[in-house]
């Protein structure tokens, strides 16, 4: 009896100290509880060259993936990639302070929005950006395409395969990552993309 009684004190002291440390915390103090989910949901930093496709390429990694061998082929892909590096810094170089203003732009709205809870203006900003964007992603996917017109006259077919591989991660490398599913449970697997 006295074993029962004692665990029934127990439980009754465990169960008022919860109770007593819930109340504590009170309405405010669970929305402190609740910021570090919120971080988890932030969005990343819209990156104006990202956004347009802008990046260099390395030429002995492209050799190295794509399995040139010869000197006479490495020199015209080397020149190539040099041809299209340059074409790139050019254009990012013409266009330094559009990508600060956009930045600044998709930043301001960003927090506009964010001020008046208002979750739903996020892809129209992202969209307007973009649209704002659109003359220069002109210019990179031209630069793209006559890249991969010079290097389809070089390289052979699975070497070809292997560059547009290449290429396919490197564009995707600069997508901003997606939150991972805060909520319990393990993160939700991507199928892949078709294209």
């Amino acid at each position: 009896m006295n074993t029962t009684i004692l665990k029934l004190t127990v439980f009754a002291i465990m169960l008022l100290t919860t109770k007593s440390i819930l109340a504590q915390r009170g309405p405010g103090n669970s929305r402190q509880a609740q910021r570090p989910m919120q971080g988890q949901r932030e969005l990343p930093k819209f990156n104006a060259k990202n956004a347009v496709g802008i990046l260099k390429y390395d030429y002995e990694k492209v050799l190295k993936k794509t399995k040139v061998k010869k000197d006479s082929k490495k020199n015209k892909v080397t020149k190539i990639i040099a041809d299209y590096n340059h074409s790139i810094a050019e254009i990012m170089f013409l266009h330094t302070d559009e990508f600060r203003a956009i930045e600044k732009f998709v930043a301001i709205k960003r927090e506009t929005a964010k001020a008046n809870r208002d979750r739903e203006a996020i892809p129209f900003i992202q969209q307007e950006a973009m649209e704002k964007l659109i003359h220069i992603k002109r210019k990179v996917r031209n630069a793209d395409r006559v890249l991969n017109d010079k290097l389809e006259l070089v390289l052979s077919e699975k070497q070809l395969q292997k560059w547009h591989r290449l290429q396919r991660t490197r564009k995707e490398s600069l997508q901003p990552k997606r939150p991972e599913n805060t909520r319990g449970g393990r993160p939700q697997q991507r199928g892949p993309r078709n294209r």
